[in-house]
């Protein structure tokens, strides 16, 4: 069997529908602190909901487990990095230690999910997976938190043997992923696409506009993981999850205003970046595709155009 942490969240539950593509048996445990759920009623899951900071109830959810793809985190946009550090740190290491715990116990393998903010301090571009050894660690609580993980996977795996596979990915987005009304708190697709959609104009961004993304669609995000997860040759390694092309903010605004049918001249506004606005995230994803054979297939035009169009008809205007 397999679980899936976080199983509720936005790519939780993009890793849930892929693996019940492929016929797995999969148990879900959510604490469902995001407050909706993007896992559909009638998914043929076990569904736990559970704290995993709790040991006890972690040890319950985990045993039976053959391979846990571990998502539950305490996530956000750059706004909610600044305003909630303690808690991303805390909660987030809690649930690694029981979690990791819990898999020695259950001999249980790990597909721990990262991020690609353990790269923000990076100057290697593409950013290989051995970069993360090579540049300062992340100065972002959240992205310190998701490189501790890491440490956490070969911690356990020296010591106790814990099988892992560590899996990078690359702003995701796609439907299923809701905005917020402080901007920053959600992460941009969302935030710009219902500014865009509400007619607010200028459009405002935070910055210059110039910082550079590689944005990942929700179902390759979810179909890199799980190749990676359960690929025979993935096992004690890492892979970047992600597409492998830059775009800036103000160009990634631009397409979502054409898309979204504004009539209206492009136009924008900027307001001050936050302190920790990283300016490059580009990954080198030639392991992922020398070992696994995986790519992203969904150009972000088309991720765009289902975005725009999931959140016309599910979400309400802001």
């Amino acid at each position: 069997m397999i679980l899936v942490t976080g199983g509720a969240g936005f790519i939780g539950s993009a890793v849930v529908r892929r693996l019940l593509r492929d016929r797995h048996t999969v148990r879900v445990v959510d604490d469902l602190s995001k407050g909706y759920v993007n896992l559909e009623s009638d998914a043929p899951v076990e569904f736990i909901k559970a704290d995993l900071r709790d040991g006890a109830e972690t040890d319950r959810v985990v045993e039976g487990i053959d391979v846990c793809f571990h998502l539950a985190a305490k996530i956000g946009g750059i706004k909610y990095f600044h305003d909630y550090p303690a808690t991303i740190l805390d909660e987030n290491n809690l649930m690694l230690s029981s979690v990791f715990r819990a898999a020695v116990k259950h001999r249980t393998k790990i597909v721990y999910i990262s991020s690609s903010m353990v790269f923000e301090r990076t100057s290697i571009f593409p950013s290989p997976e051995d970069a993360v050894f090579e540049s300062p660690p992340p100065v972002t609580h959240y992205g310190f938190s998701k490189l501790v993980g890491e440490y956490y996977c070969r911690a356990f795996n020296e010591e106790y043997g814990v099988r892992y596979t560590i899996c990078r990915p690359f702003n995701a987005y796609g439907p299923g992923e809701h905005p917020e009304d402080e901007p920053g708190i959600a992460h941009v697709i969302p935030d710009l696409a219902r500014k865009v959609l509400n007619g607010d104009y200028p459009l405002e961004i935070m910055g210059s506009g110039q910082q550079q993304r590689c944005f990942t669609y929700i179902e390759d995000i979810a179909d890199g993981i799980v190749t990676a997860g359960l690929h025979p040759k993935s096992e004690n390694d890492d892979f970047n999850i992600g597409e492998d092309t830059p775009t800036t903010v103000e160009q990634l605004a631009h397409r979502i205003w054409e898309l979204s049918g504004r009539s209206e001249p492009f136009q924008l506004a900027h307001t001050p970046a936050l302190e920790h606005d990283i300016q490059r995230r580009i990954p080198d994803i030639s392991k992922t595709a020398r070992v696994l054979g995986w790519r992203p297939k969904i150009s972000l035009d088309e991720g765009l155009r289902r975005t725009i169009d999931w959140l016309r008809t599910s979400v309400p205007a802001g």
